[in-house]
């Protein structure tokens, strides 16, 4: 087969589709990742095949101009970069899906969306598409060119979940409310938007360009989000990019280790953190373990200018780790809930201390981590101490972090999903 993947401009979203696409690739398929051309450096670097498509996104303009926001305190366009968290697509309170609410939030998802896949990147890869022919698109939930391209040419198609399938449970909730209303008040901008772009080439408009016809979905079941969608459950391999194992992992901690990290989205984008690294660290100075902080060097001198001997006794600044090879010696770990991380710990049974910064469903994740015991969900630094403590000492935390190990292992791994995907591909195909 030709499989053609389409991911957003950010490695995190990136690296969640490598283990998959090399699967297909070791198989025997051809395989290519569709992006803007500035992630085509970080494309190769994985060994697969980039295929630009459109104009350079301005990622790195957009992340130098956030920083300099940042820096300048200027509370309105601070505020300007924390609209997600009033506007979430991963909305973790049901009482607040009200019709106004939920039509608000799609709005502006739906300007969201059509700036990551711009009118001149759907034309590209409507014309790269029907040029190469792929039998199968694989597209992350976001870059919604994919679908779009598939169905221009004929694929077949599927959605690849990076984490929970926000998507489909705001747009089923919105299309719901929708129902609830007369004729004439109903208005669904994601499916107008999708529309019009599947009409500009000969197509039309159905909900599997919203769902896919089939998801891969890595989460494990017991935190799945209800949704009336096919789901195809994936074993999720934590991929962190090109990495060197420093010496000093090599050796055991002699002690309980803890990892705190802010993951690689937060430094990708240069969106404001919600909590500071100063209060982090002053925050497990007194934790009993060793606290191995992966976090870069400018968020380290923002935190102690100039004076890395004033950092806390327990805690080693290592900037960039790769999970994969960090978590299996940790007994804990600290993050801001981002789906990367996330997935990391659930695959090494690692319990999770979550400070959710708001982002997309990072606090839907905090919360379902604490409801499986594997975990706390905190809501200030000021709780960490004692949440490390509790988890440290509590063997309840790692019994059921390995529990959603054991649940994710059940999962096809990527290889032995190449033949089911062979066999949907053939039945959802032209």
């Amino acid at each position: 087969m030709r499989v053609l993947f389409t991911t957003v401009v950010e490695k995190a979203h990136l690296y969640a589709q490598v283990p998959l696409a090399w699967a297909l690739r070791a198989a025997g398929h051809q395989v290519r990742i569709a992006c803007p051309p500035d992630l085509a450096d970080e494309i190769t670097s994985t060994g697969l095949t980039a295929l630009p498509a459109g104009a350079p996104s301005g990622r790195a303009e957009k992340r130098e101009q956030y920083r300099r926001w940042i820096e300048e305190s200027d509370p309105v366009r601070l505020e300007l970069l924390h609209w997600h968290r009033e506007l979430r697509i991963g909305e973790p309170h049901p009482e607040r899906l009200s019709y106004d609410h939920l039509h608000g939030v799609l709005s502006v998802w739906v300007s969201v969306f059509q700036n990551i896949a711009p009118q001149e990147l759907m034309d590209d890869l409507v014309l790269a598409a029907r040029s190469w022919r792929p039998h199968l698109v694989v597209w992350d939930p976001m870059m919604f060119a994919g679908p779009v391209a598939a169905r221009a040419c004929g694929a077949a198609h599927a959605r690849l979940l990076p984490g929970f399938d926000v998507v489909a449970r705001l747009w089923r909730a919105h299309r719901a409310a929708l129902e609830r209303r007369p004729p004439r008040l109903r208005e669904d901008p994601l499916a107008e938007w999708l529309g019009a772009a599947a009409r500009r080439y000969g197509g039309g408009f159905d909900e599997e360009l919203v769902l896919g016809q089939w998801t891969l979905d890595p989460m494990p079941s017991s935190m799945r989000l209800p949704a009336d969608v096919h789901y195809v459950p994936l074993r999720h391999v934590p991929y962190n990019g090109p990495a060197v194992v420093p010496r000093w992992l090599r050796d055991p901690p002699g002690g309980p280790r803890v990892c705190l990290t802010a993951g690689v989205s937060q430094e990708e984008t240069g969106a404001p953190a919600a909590f500071s690294a100063e209060a982090l660290l002053d925050a497990v100075a007194g934790v009993d373990a060793q606290v191995v902080a992966t976090l870069d060097g400018a968020t380290l001198d923002g935190a102690r200018p100039g004076t890395a001997r004033r950092l806390p006794g327990n805690v080693r600044p290592v900037g960039f780790v790769p999970l994969n090879e960090l978590l299996p010696t940790c007994a804990a770990i600290v993050h801001h809930g981002g789906f990367g991380t996330f997935q990391s710990a659930l695959a090494h049974g690692v319990p999770q201390l979550i400070l959710p910064d708001g982002m997309i469903d990072n606090e839907l994740r905090a919360d379902a981590v604490e409801r499986s015991g594997a975990g706390l969900s905190l809501r200030r630094p000021g709780q960490l101490a004692g949440g490390l403590a509790r988890t440290l000492a509590d063997p309840s935390f790692a019994r059921a972090a390995g529990r959603l190990r054991d649940e994710q292992l059940a999962a096809p791994a990527p290889r032995e999903l190449v033949p089911i995907l062979e066999g949907l591909t053939a039945d959802h195909g032209d």
